[in-house]
């Protein structure tokens, strides 16, 4: 009797510290954070309704995160500082392999969950193909950037021998749409962005298609996607996917997914999708 006694309780004691210990892993709140790809103001004031529509679904209260670059929203997630991190694949892979991120999500996009870098020149200039590229000025995005920095420096590289930091003038220009802008302006011979960013800029300079021009394309690159810090419960992890997913199946919410990602909505994905920007990620990866 005292045996089963003994065993009774010490079962119940291991029940309630279980019960406890997943009380307390459970956050009285979450922070959601991102990189703004584009018009920095317009992007902070759309994710306030997002974390607000995301709140009421998760029954958690969501706060925001804005951060200046990639390597900042990286930390920020490997530090606890957010919980969910709305990252380019690049950075993705790199919140991942550093701090054990999960990824929960890929974005949609034309109802694709690839797409590709673009190399921008102007219309009618003296740039007609890649071998014209030697000597230039490039205008890239972020050196954490994946169709931004990283998958156009590698196509230069092995489709074209040319190396951005030798045989080119190489510039960081911090957003895809400063990056349009650059072209646009006349600041750079060539610039990088992910398809077609000159719709970032087409409201205030409705004649970017007629001086901005497509000289071509990287190979596909996975979607930017939606990673939760390490230590976050499965479960809250499957509500926050599950939300975010109906949320841009809703007609406010996709106004703020277009707003904020230039996405139509978000997919579950595995992990292994991403190889592909490991490996090219490899070569710019900080030892």
């Amino acid at each position: 009797m005292i045996k089963q006694a003994l065993s009774y309780g010490l079962g119940l004691s291991l029940i309630l510290a279980s019960s406890q210990a997943f009380a307390q892993s459970t956050p009285d709140k979450l922070v959601l954070g991102m990189v703004p790809s584009r018009e920095a103001e317009r992007i902070v004031d759309s994710l306030d309704p997002f974390a607000e529509l995301l709140s009421e679904k998760i029954g958690i209260p969501v706060e925001t995160f804005v951060s200046t670059d990639y390597t900042g929203l990286v930390e920020a997630v490997g530090t606890n500082r957010v919980d969910i991190g709305l990252f380019g694949p690049a950075a993705l892979v790199e919140a991942v392999d550093r701090y054990g991120a999960k990824v929960i999500l890929a974005s949609v996009r034309r109802g694709s969950t690839t797409y590709r870098s673009q190399f921008n020149i102007p219309c009618g200039g003296e740039i007609d193909s890649f071998d014209d590229l030697k000597g230039k000025t490039i205008a890239f995005v972020d050196p954490s950037s994946a169709s931004g920095y990283q998958f156009p420096f590698v196509f230069l590289r092995d489709e074209h021998n040319i190396d951005a930091n030798v045989d080119m003038k190489p510039i960081f220009v911090g957003a895809h749409d400063a990056s349009v802008l650059a072209v646009y302006n006349g600041d750079v011979d060539v610039s990088a962005s992910f398809e077609d960013a000159r719709t970032t800029i087409a409201n205030d300079h409705p004649d970017v298609n007629e001086k901005v021009c497509v000289l071509g394309y990287t190979s596909d690159i996975p979607n930017d996607g939606t990673v939760v810090r390490a230590g976050l419960p499965e479960g809250l992890s499957e509500q926050i996917a599950t939300a975010m997913i109906e949320i841009a199946e809703t007609e406010e919410g996709k106004k703020l997914t277009e707003a904020l990602f230039n996405v139509t909505g978000f997919a579950p994905i595995d992990s292994s999708a991403y190889d592909i920007v490991r490996e090219v990620s490899r070569t710019f990866r900080r030892n």
